[in-house]
């Protein structure tokens, strides 16, 4: 009897993969992207900014890096570079994260959740962070709570098109 429990359990989990996207999945990042980053302007938390962006990605079996080109509202042009990749059981993009779930449809078309905790605005928080995917478009959204209290609001989303 303690077999049989032992194999219905072990079936059981080979089904319930907490993280159903895995490197494979980042391929759909390759190649060259235009969109916008809004995000939450630090100095009053009220303001909100939407910059135009150029992105570039290079796939490899260590993830997916990133080159930014963002046109500041003085015309300016800022880059800035960043790397995607899966390291056990965590996420790093810009930090390490935590996944709380993940859904693929196939390899072009997966969403993610992830979580961390750390400092924004100087302020002791709680992080959510959102990815979804499709071959057209990509739309990365950080959510953000003070520890101190409040609900939580958008940091900063980036909207990639094809």
């Amino acid at each position: 009897m303690k077999s049989f429990l032992a194999a219905v359990l072990l079936s059981i989990g080979l089904f319930l993969q907490p993280n159903e996207v895995s490197n494979d999945h980042l391929a759909v990042f390759e190649g060259k992207w235009t969109g916008s980053l809004t995000y939450l302007n630090y100095e009053d938390d009220a303001t909100r900014v939407t910059l135009p962006l150029e992105a570039e990605a290079t796939f490899g079996d260590k993830g997916v890096s990133f080159v930014y080109l963002f046109t500041e509202p003085s015309g300016g042009i800022e880059k800035r570079t960043d790397r995607l990749y899966f390291k056990g059981e965590k996420l790093h993009f810009s930090g390490r994260w935590e996944i709380v779930s993940s859904s693929a449809k196939d390899l072009e078309n997966w969403s993610m959740e992830l979580k961390k905790t750390g400092k924004d605005n100087n302020k002791d928080s709680d992080f959510k962070e959102t990815i979804e995917v499709t071959p057209s478009k990509i739309t990365v959204t950080k959510m953000v709570k003070y520890k101190e209290g409040g609900d939580y609001f958008m940091r900063n989303q980036y909207i990639f098109k094809r």
